[in-house]
């Protein structure tokens, strides 16, 4: 009895948390991320070599509240980024010269469940 009055106030806490403060749960691109009331945002650094021409990000999922926006950077500027809301199922393709490059992932008041994947890629023309 006593470990199910203790695992329901763990249960009570996190909720009051998530309400409150937001919450984040999982681990892109291995895991998907289910998000309630969350804002913030995420920076993955992604080296792209000489062979390589484009980086592609798959992106899917569906928040039931907020908004998601996915950017490409070079050196702390914005080289292509795209947003979502609702239901959403694509796939990204940023031009990119070799280098070091940054994807940021910024969520507002996001609520719902999200899949990320990406690879810097050769693509026929």
């Amino acid at each position: 009895m006593r470990s199910l009055v203790l695992l329901l106030l763990v249960a009570l806490g996190v909720y009051w948390y998530a309400e409150n403060r937001g919450l984040a749960v999982g681990y892109p691109p291995f895991l998907p991320v289910v998000y309630w009331k969350y804002t913030g945002e995420a920076r993955y650094p992604v080296r792209v070599t000489g062979l390589l021409d484009a980086v592609k990000v798959r992106v899917e999922g569906e928040l039931r509240e907020g908004r998601l926006a996915v950017a490409f950077l070079r050196e702390g500027r914005v080289v292509g980024e795209e947003r979502f809301e609702g239901a959403f199922r694509r796939e990204l393709r940023f031009p990119a010269p070799p280098g070091a490059y940054e994807l940021r992932f910024r969520l507002e008041g996001a609520k719902g469940l999200v899949r990320y994947d990406w690879v810097a890629t050769k693509f026929a023309p």
